[in-house]
């Protein structure tokens, strides 16, 4: 996924809906671009990028060769921003959850319909769950694809 050490900084964002392919190119090709000027204080960042799924564009950082900055992280995310405008997707949606049925097909709902999935157990505690709120690349190789019973999902179970 990310060419980065396991303690690298991680941001996830997830569309709103499937990259179409000139889609994926654009957004390739443009974070490609982004990423040989990200800087922080003058400092060139050492980082990569990944779309996975045509759905989350994943970012990273290594902080031990050169520490991020809040205007670098601003920059970022006005990148991803303008990219959503661009391209008419929401990646700053954390009201849509991206879930993998039983033949592990992604599926994309809203928060709402989660829950109604869930009452109805077509959901349950061991669907696989994406957990965007992942911090580094170690816990995207080991907590960002999970179960709705070892994420934050579990949270909306208490709703219920």
């Amino acid at each position: 996924m990310l060419n980065l050490a396991p303690h690298s900084r991680l941001w996830i964002f997830q569309a709103d809906r499937f990259l179409n392919s000139e889609e994926f190119a654009k957004v390739n090709a443009e974070l490609k671009d982004f990423m040989q000027g990200w800087a922080s204080h003058g400092n060139e960042l050492y980082g990569d990028f990944s779309i996975q799924n045509d759905l989350f564009v994943m970012v990273g950082a290594d902080e031990s060769k050169s520490p991020t900055s809040g205007c670098s992280i601003d920059a970022l995310t006005r990148k991803i921003k303008e990219l959503g405008a661009d391209l008419n997707i929401d990646f700053f949606n954390r009201l849509n959850i991206a879930y993998e049925e039983p033949s592990t097909e992604i599926k994309l709902v809203s928060m709402l319909e989660f829950k109604n999935l869930m009452s109805s157990d077509t959901v349950t505690r061991q669907t696989t769950v994406y957990n965007n709120l992942v911090e580094t690349v170690a816990d995207l190789d080991e907590n960002w694809r999970t179960t709705v019973g070892q994420s934050w999902h579990k949270n909306l179970l208490q709703v219920l």
